[in-house]
């Protein structure tokens, strides 16, 4: 009778600690679900707040019609522009096309049968910086003093260090090639980037020399591409 009251009181207590130890195993297991719950709620909640900045600098880029240069037109070259400017230069722009502006009479030249290009930058440059470029855009002939010459006509011109420049059709041969004359231009005010050192026939930064043929200048040379990287 005593062995079977002895095994009855080792069986109990055996049962009562295995349901013991069950459950402190269950409550632990719980308690540890919920520290790696919480633990993984607060490591995404601080991924989603990490704003990793872009290193690359930003330009706003206005696109100016002037005259009777339509908007369509403009934003041909906008498309134009995003293409194949933004694979050249490592800088993120955003491009906008601004409302039509009329040519003024002051901006002409003396005999008034041109417009005087750095007249024209120079009426806008006051309200850009170097965040923000603006590219005018006309079908009229603009010109400017080079060279002892008063009054040359020319394609484009920027004046370094402001960020206005002008870019003309009047003298393009083809005018699929306006991108490129206003990429020329662009980064010349931009990046305050003269012409290519080396004279490259196919760099897009070749001085045109007083010839509007800009067909077969695609792409910025090694040697300028190096140069306007380091400008900013």
């Amino acid at each position: 009778m005593k062995k079977k009251t002895m095994l009855l009181i080792v069986c109990t207590l055996a049962v009562a600690l295995l349901l013991s130890g069950w459950y402190f195993l269950y409550h632990l297991d719980a308690n540890k679900s919920c520290i790696m719950g919480e633990n993984t709620s607060q490591k995404e909640e601080g991924m989603e707040e990490v704003n990793v900045p872009s290193t690359r600098p930003f330009v706003r880029v206005s696109l100016q019609p002037l005259g009777d240069f339509t908007q369509k037109e403009t934003e041909r070259l906008q498309k134009d522009l995003e293409k194949h400017l933004s694979g050249m230069v490592d800088i993120d722009m955003l491009f906008e096309v601004l409302p039509s502006k009329p040519l003024e009479d002051t901006w002409k030249n003396d005999a008034k049968s041109r417009y005087r290009a750095d007249k024209i930058i120079n009426s806008m440059a006051v309200s850009v910086n170097k965040q923000h470029v603006i590219i005018a855009l006309t079908h009229k002939d603009v010109s400017v003093s080079y060279k002892g010459n008063k009054d040359w006509g020319v394609l484009g011109l920027s004046l370094i260090p402001k960020k206005v420049c002008v870019v003309s059709t009047y003298r393009l041969r083809d005018k699929r090639d306006l991108w490129k004359v206003a990429t020329h231009e662009f980064i010349h005010t931009c990046f305050e980037y003269r012409h290519c050192p080396k004279d490259n026939p196919t760099c897009i930064m070749k001085d045109a020399k007083g010839h509007a043929n800009f067909s077969n200048k695609e792409r910025l040379c090694d040697v300028c591409k190096k140069e306007i990287y380091r400008r900013y």
